[in-house]
């Protein structure tokens, strides 16, 4: 691997005076408490001017952050070309979501003071000097330049070199104001605040996947990643969006996950142990299932969750931007705070470095029917500023400058004409006005957010974006032509954030006492009596998977069960839970259950096809049921043939036919057995030869489009394959007439599909794969 080198006394020396020059007396003033608080600080929204609630041109900056509340901020966004380089978020292809559009490479800071806040952000208020001292020009002046580390381009007349960095520029040159404004690098390490390099972000993440998966292209990436090191970072922030699962303009591919793990790892060998290393991660389960969560905790540092826009105007129905907890009517039960929480955890990821995702914006919609959660969204055809035309269901109408998508201030001076409301199993508020629906968060949900932090002992937060509670009650002074600083600032959300973080101790676990093993007979009544402590005094819930519960005070409780009829001994356990709101504990009860012999045992029933249908060489889902008298028995289903899955009371036999010259029939015999009698049926399978046609050929290259098919199932290539099974791999599309289909153990269903099982019809209620719509869960009879 080949990197700039420099002289590394002469940087030492250069670094010194940047950090020296125009520094204020600033103490360390990083937040005292022990959880991590990240913001997200953009280059763009300095460019932004809105007096509609008082942010100037140049004040959305590094000048307006209290680093008293942040221990991390994020500089975003540097994006990735197509030659795997890195550019400044300036030099962003604006048609990047066009087909065919791809980023050109660019530098890694806009190089015209005029047209961008890069410098001005990073290295604060500036002298522009419009050319080096001649032989007989200011000394103080070139002394100054010399100490910043700046010598004229040794290649390119009319630009600079900025020696510790590697940095170029046409001129003027940005030298540093003695006494001026300090920069986001230097006021960041004055205070004790690190600083990372955030890269990627929604609309430049397009040249990821192949940056990744090119040695060659993951080497110029890894290039400039050593360069912003240089610069004073002090790591690097991956903001993929997404991998395996693509973004604007892109698809994901499948090898993206072990890329992605695998650039981490050359992330950490060129930065050093010393260096930090955080990504955004898509907030949904399903975006996440495909990483290796050990090989992530051993080298990255912080694991920053985008808990937030998991409804807004691409949604069917009006939903919340960022809840807490999941509600009935949101487009995926796992879209929510404590859904993502319950899965890193399921990962065993160090919870230590979890951060979990604030907004400091809101999302609103328009509806087709008066305003609420769920309601019917509205959409039209909309041309946004990043994504282009789309459809979308976005308030145009109340947040136009914002297209759709406000800032928390700006939504509090507006609230005259809505209705305020709060959703208690969400926990957030939101706004309605007729046919018009705003998702946000506000203090309280903002509060109930940390306190959830706190309580499941989490790593922190993250913060999209800083700006978002900028709130100026002083007035705005000019540092320089591109900064401004106000003199009496107030940051509503962060300060609840830093509140909770230094006052809030973590909640105590409950403690749950219940009854050693009990014995009962054959159909008799046991009653058991459960306790719990809470050192929080909490009001305490019990609950348990088998009998009632029936509370008989505070902090106790009765549970009554009735034991199973049964002619032989069984041994059953009971899970009993005790909650204070935020935490659990659970205990288990074992009780033996002593059989009566006298009692006669009724054999099971077993429902299956009389016959399927299958080509041979293509497999056949063959759906079984079974059903007992005797409620309290176990069944046990089984085959002759086939892969069975079985689950409660109901299997699916998978079945593959041999390739057949002529129909053949095959018999396959399937038993339910409850532990005492069996029974006995045949289903027979009809084997067809398989018909000429465009059956997948793993030998064979697919270009994007192509189609093939795969046990009877249609798909379509998405990108170029070979060798990649249909219904296997991610660059197959599994084709959908939008008829309702026999529901299949092994495809993936999503909120809303329709399929039939056993002559009923079954609706998704949100993502799943291999749950028997009999069984419930996420399936609902329609």
């Amino acid at each position: 691997m080949s990197y700039t080198v420099f002289n590394k006394s002469k940087i030492a020396c250069a670094l010194a005076a940047l950090a020296i020059v125009g520094s204020a007396n600033y103490a360390s003033a990083a937040p005292a408490h022990d959880k991590t608080v990240i913001g997200y600080i953009t280059q763009w929204e300095a460019w932004k001017t809105m007096p509609n609630h008082g942010i100037e041109k140049g004040a959305a900056t590094h000048l307006n952050v209290d680093m008293n509340k942040y221990s991390i901020l994020n500089f975003s966004f540097f994006g990735v070309a197509k030659d795997g380089s890195l550019h400044s978020g300036d030099y962003r292809n604006k048609s990047i979501y066009q087909k065919g559009a791809v980023q050109e490479p660019a530098p890694l800071l806009h190089e015209d003071l005029y047209s961008s806040w890069d410098y001005h952000i990073l290295w604060g208020e500036l002298e522009m000097i419009s050319d080096f001292p001649g032989e007989w020009g200011n000394k103080e002046l070139k002394a100054r330049i010399a100490a910043q580390g700046f010598v004229p381009h040794p290649t390119a007349n009319g630009k600079w070199l900025h020696e510790p960095t590697g940095l170029t520029g046409k001129m003027p040159l940005p030298l540093k104001k003695e006494g001026g404004a300090p920069g986001l690098l230097d006021k960041a390490k004055q205070e004790g605040v690190t600083v990372m390099a955030s890269i990627g972000g929604w609309s430049m993440s397009k040249h990821f996947p192949e940056m990744a998966a090119d040695p060659v292209k993951r080497e110029r990436f890894l290039e400039d990643v050593k360069r912003l090191m240089d610069m004073g970072f002090d790591g690097i922030d991956l903001d993929w969006e997404y991998p395996a699962f693509g973004g604007m303009n892109f698809d994901g591919r499948p090898d993206d996950f072990k890329n992605f793990e695998d650039l981490v790892v050359e992330i950490r060998r060129v930065i050093g142990p010393d260096k930090k290393i955080s990504a955004a991660f898509a907030a949904s389960p399903t975006k996440l299932e495909g990483f290796d969560w050990p090989k992530l905790d051993q080298y990255m540092d912080y694991f920053n969750m985008m808990t937030y826009d998991y409804e807004g105007g691409w949604s069917e129905k009006a939903g919340h931007n960022s809840p807490l907890y999941a509600y009935p009517t949101a487009s995926s039960q796992d879209f929510n705070w404590h859904s993502m929480a319950q899965f890193l955890a399921s990962k065993n990821v160090t919870a230590s470095k979890i951060n979990m995702g604030l907004a400091y914006y809101g999302r609103g919609v328009q509806t087709a029917e008066p305003a609420d959660v769920g309601a019917v969204t509205k959409k039209q055809q909309v041309t946004f500023s990043v994504d282009g035309p789309l459809q979308s269901a976005a308030d145009l109408t109340n947040w136009k400058n914002y297209e759709g998508q406000p800032n928390y201030v700006y939504i509090k001076q507006q609230m005259a004409g809505w209705t305020e409301h709060w959703d208690d199993v969400a926990k957030v508020p939101y706004l309605t006005k007729g046919n018009y629906f705003l998702s946000y968060d506000n203090e309280k949900s903002i509060g109930l957010k940390a306190e959830y932090i706190v309580d499941n002992n989490l790593g922190g937060v993250i913060v999209w974006q800083v700006a978002g509670d900028l709130e100026c009650k002083g007035s705005y002074v000019p540092r320089g032509r591109y900064l401004k600083e106000c003199t009496n600032l107030s940051l509503p959300l962060a300060t609840v954030v830093d509140n909770v973080f230094n006052n809030t101790k973590p909640s105590a676990a409950p403690v749950l006492t219940v009854p050693g093993a009990q014995s009962v007979n054959s159909g008799a009544n046991l009653e058991l009596q459960l306790s719990a402590t809470d050192a929080d005094s909490q009001r305490l819930t019990f609950n348990a998977d088998m009998g009632t519960v029936v509370a008989t005070g505070d902090k106790t409780a009765t549970l009554s069960y009735v034991a199973p009829t049964t002619k032989v001994d069984q041994t059953v356990t009971i899970n009993v839970k005790v909650s204070d709101g935020k935490k659990v504990d659970s205990k288990a009860i074992t009780v033996k259950v002593i059989g009566d012999p006298s009692i006669v045992n009724n054999a099971p029933t077993l429902t299956v096809p009389a016959s399927v249908d299958v080509v041979g060489g293509k497999t056949v889902a063959i759906n079984v049921s079974a059903d007992d008298q005797d409620a309290n028995d176990t069944l046990t289903i089984t085959s002759d043939m086939g892969e069975l899955i079985q689950s409660g009371n109901s299997a699916v036999i998978n079945y593959t036919a041999e390739k057949v010259t002529a129909d053949t029939t095959v018999s396959i015999k399937v038993t339910v057995s409850d532990g005492t009698d069996s029974v006995e049926k045949t289903v027979v399978v009809n084997v067809s030869p398989a018909p000429l046609g465009n059956e997948w050929d793993a030998n064979k290259v697919y270009n994007t489009g192509d189609s093939v098919v795969v046990n009877g199932v249609k798909y379509t290539a998405k990108w170029w394959t070979k060798g990649e099974q249909p219904g296997k791999a991610a660059v197959w599309a599994e084709f959908d007439d939008g008829s309702t289909q026999e529901w299949r153990a092994d495809k993936v269903y999503t909120g809303g599909k329709l399929v039939t099982y056993q002559g009923v019809t079954y609706k998704a209620k949100w993502w799943t794969m291999g749950n028997n719509p009999a069984d419930g869960g996420p399936w609902e009879a329609q």
